[in-house]
């Protein structure tokens, strides 16, 4: 009897164990993207300071982007970015779910693999533009002819340089091209080491400041900065994006009703003075993705592929998600 009693009292023991250790110690259910396992659900937004995305900042900034995620059962974790092109390699790494960059860089990561999809835009169609050193005595793109032009290869202001010149009936074969970084150009127009550059904002404004003279805006070339989310974030969690788009207009309404508290905001997460970011964000205004918008994508493509940019082509039918 005692021998029966001790074999049901080790039984129980080992039953209890297994229950409590999940059936043998099943394994713990992995997080989908947009997940942390056992927590609540986290969305992961790479953003840079930059003017182009300021209401994407007072969102941020004014609780907008926490409040909304929260009442759809997400928590925030912003992870600022220094620069564009790490936001793609961040997508790449798995290291965020959502985050900005120009349509171009967008379109390249997305060529080469990098599984995300465009969920809104921000017009950007002034934001770059064709300046000269007043000593070139240029005045106006014809006269680019045979003078030295920078431009940083592979991105929307050297698409832009293409295009003007395509205008006059020209190409870059007409003109001595110089492929320069970003954070080069700005120093080597002052300096007159080159007569022209087109280059983007906050540059542009700084540079007219300094009395460089300003030819031509992108208008008639428009480009994007374009919001992007995780192709797996994006069909796991729905509501999110769904959340993070909501804040980031109401951060564009707050913005429009109360520009001067932005401004005081933002000037100490962007480091440029108030009157200059002022005149920048005058040139942004979030959009819906409408035709223009996506026969301007669309050519941007064509761009892409044209000249060997892009290796393999993107479908824009799954690439820009239309609300």
């Amino acid at each position: 009897m005692k021998k029966f009693l001790t074999l049901v009292i080790t039984m129980m023991m080992i039953l209890s164990a297994l229950f409590a250790g999940g059936c043998g110690g099943a394994k713990e259910k992995s997080a989908k993207p947009g997940e942390s396992a056992g927590a609540a659900k986290t969305v992961r937004i790479g953003m840079v300071p930059l003017p182009f995305y300021s209401h994407m900042w007072v969102a941020y900034k004014k609780g907008f982007l926490t409040e909304e995620l929260n009442k759809a059962g997400y928590q925030l974790a912003w992870k600022p970015i220094n620069l564009g092109p790490v936001v793609s390699e961040s997508f790449a790494a798995g290291e965020i779910d959502m985050g900005v960059m120009g349509d171009l860089p967008a379109f390249v990561g997305r060529s080469s693999g990098i599984k995300y999809t465009i969920v809104s835009v921000s017009d950007m169609a002034k934001s770059q533009a064709l300046l000269t050193n007043p000593k070139s005595g240029i005045q106006n793109v014809a006269d680019l002819k045979g003078k030295k032009v920078a431009a940083t290869k592979n991105t929307s202001g050297h698409e832009l340089l293409a295009a003007l010149l395509e205008r006059e009936e020209m190409t870059l074969n007409d003109i001595i091209f110089i492929n320069m970084s970003a954070a080069d150009l700005s120093q080597a127009l002052i300096k007159g080491d080159i007569d022209a550059a087109v280059i983007w904002e906050p540059s542009v404004t700084r540079l007219e400041d300094s009395g460089m003279k300003l030819i031509m805006d992108g208008a008639f070339c428009p480009n994007y900065n374009v919001l992007l989310a995780g192709d797996d974030f994006l069909r796991n969690n729905p509501a999110a994006a769904a959340a993070v788009q909501k804040a980031f207009n109401r951060g564009n309404e707050f913005m429009k009703q109360n520009m001067d508290e932005c401004l005081k905001m933002l000037t100490v997460e962007f480091k440029i003075p108030e009157p200059q970011l002022k005149k920048m964000i005058s040139k942004y205004q979030p959009m819906p993705i409408d035709e223009k918008v996506l026969t301007d994508l669309k050519g941007q493509e064509v761009f892409l592929s044209k000249n060997g940019i892009t290796k393999n082509p993107v479908d824009i039918k799954t690439f820009i998600r239309q609300n």
